[in-house]
């Protein structure tokens, strides 16, 4: 039996649920308010809580720092939406001494000075060091850009330092171009030049992005693909998720689970059997081409005309088709029906 290892982490983030008050086109993880309402259990969150303490690193400027790449940090879909149920995370977090927990967010509570100021305060007495916030111009379609501007000054007030801004080059171009409200993207684009969105900023054609941003992007065929490496890699130590029904996602894989998080030693100690889950072994070991014969010749799976604008694309689409054609490996199944 092969079985492939998996690197024990060093940083995660938790997915409260995939349930958004957004519909990005950007969104690695095809969140939007049409899912399930599944929100993480307080018990799942303990038995995973339990298993990241001690392994979660700080970040390399102190466990009461920030860092994108290290801690933990709560994130969804979005967090806010379910707000007592983050600050337990964050007092469970807490308590288990996880340093450099931080959370992610769209922002969309950020309504007035003292609501905002009031629960960024209640998290921090509960043991949150930090926050991100989420700025590029899919947000904009959804989130006015005061309630942006709002959580910055707030947030920089309450966590002195701790601050992530992601992506800093939008949020200095909004308020360079004078933007308050939402914007969409179309308006957003006849005020910059077209490549603005291919190059400002750090983009991953992966998830909805794949599908809804691929007119912006050149097209691929199939076999340009097969020799190019997973960028970030498939599997690695770093920024690797754990979701609501407890699947520990690789990296910003959306859709395809490593195993039971609630289990997370035990996906640590064993590793991947690749027999059993054939889509991730073939990623795991590196063999894309070996994933596209499998999806082709035992699934039906047809090479878009059109090419592909990303390996991630190419790696999407095949998981979809699988996941239509009734292939049960892949998990949650629902990320699938959110894509477009």
């Amino acid at each position: 039996m092969a079985r492939i290892p998996v690197p024990a982490p060093i940083s995660v983030g938790i997915f409260l649920s995939y349930k958004c008050n957004s519909t990005c086109r950007y969104c690695m993880y095809a969140c939007s308010p049409d899912w399930s309402s599944d929100w993480v259990s307080e018990r799942d969150l303990n038995r995973v809580l339990n298993q990241l303490a001690g392994r979660i690193k700080p970040s390399p400027h102190g466990s009461d720092r920030v860092s994108l790449n290290y801690g933990l940090h709560f994130t969804g879909g979005e967090p806010f939406l379910n707000f007592d149920l983050l600050l337990k995370a964050v007092e469970i977090a807490d308590e288990l001494r996880i340093p450099s927990t931080f959370v992610e967010t769209n922002c969309y509570w950020c309504v007035n000075d003292e609501a905002s100021r009031g629960k960024l305060t209640l998290l921090r007495n509960k043991g949150l060091r930090g926050i991100l916030i989420s700025v590029n111009p899919f947000y904009l379609e959804y989130i006015p850009f005061d309630r942006t501007e709002r959580a910055i000054r707030i947030s920089q007030q309450v966590f002195p330092g701790n601050v992530m801004v992601y992506q800093m080059e939008y949020f200095l171009q909004f308020k360079k171009l004078g933007i308050k409200k939402i914007l969409p993207l179309d308006e957003y684009l006849r005020m910059v030049k077209l490549d603005d969105i291919q190059r400002r900023a750090e983009l991953f054609l992966t998830g909805r992005a794949a599908y809804k941003l691929k007119d912006f992007y050149p097209k691929c065929p199939v076999s340009y693909f097969f020799d190019k490496p997973c960028q970030p890699p498939f599997l690695r130590n770093w920024h690797n998720h754990v979701d609501n029904y407890g699947n520990y996602l690789p990296g910003y894989c959306g859709g395809i689970s490593l195993g039971d998080a609630r289990n997370l030693d035990l996906i640590c100690e064993e590793g991947i059997d690749a027999d059993s889950y054939p889509v991730l072994g073939f990623l795991a070991g590196g063999d894309f081409e070996g994933l596209f014969q499998f999806a082709a010749k035992d699934f039906g799976y047809e090479e878009k005309s059109e090419g592909y604008v990303s390996k991630c694309h190419l790696c999407l689409d095949m998981r979809r088709h699988l996941v239509k054609e009734g292939f049960g490996e892949l998990a949650p199944q629902e990320f699938y029906s959110h894509l477009e």
